[in-house]
């Protein structure tokens, strides 16, 4: 299989609902559950991720969908209303999302160090230094 689309064949051959804990300098300790739906055929996967917290309730939701762009690379188009709107992520190398456009410097990455579990970063910049991870979710396959 190749480097290119590993991500996304791996991701469809473990769908399901996965849950875990996440923290980061910007979030602080948060539970975290992400719901990975094969779509278009086997082409494309949905990601619905959302986060908790006790004292807050919701904190954070995103609907995503991984997809192969049409120069061959994967993308990964990212709604939330964290962002001004939709923000596309290209992948750079396996499992290394940066955005396309957006306000800002940022990354998401992706892996699935082993089958059942899932690791979700974002990271990102507000000014012009190299992006930083922000928070990360580990998470484990529950269905």
């Amino acid at each position: 299989m190749p480097a290119e689309t590993d991500v996304l064949h791996r991701l469809l051959r473990s769908a399901g609902v996965y849950r875990g804990r996440g923290d980061g300098p910007e979030s602080g300790p948060f539970l975290a559950r992400m719901v990975v739906t094969p779509a278009l055929a086997g082409r494309a996967a949905i990601l619905d991720y959302e986060t908790t917290t006790d004292r807050d309730g919701l904190r954070h939701v995103e609907h995503s969908v991984l997809l192969l762009g049409a120069d061959g690379r994967l993308e990964l188009h990212v709604a939330s209303l964290d962002l001004p709107g939709m923000v596309r992520f290209t992948q750079q190398t396996p499992g290394q999302f940066t955005a396309y456009e957006g306000p800002l410097l940022a990354r998401i990455v992706l892996t699935l160090p082993r089958p059942g579990l899932l690791s979700y970063a974002w990271w990102w910049s507000r000014d012009d230094r190299e992006p930083r991870e922000q928070y990360r979710a580990d998470l484990r396959r529950t269905d």
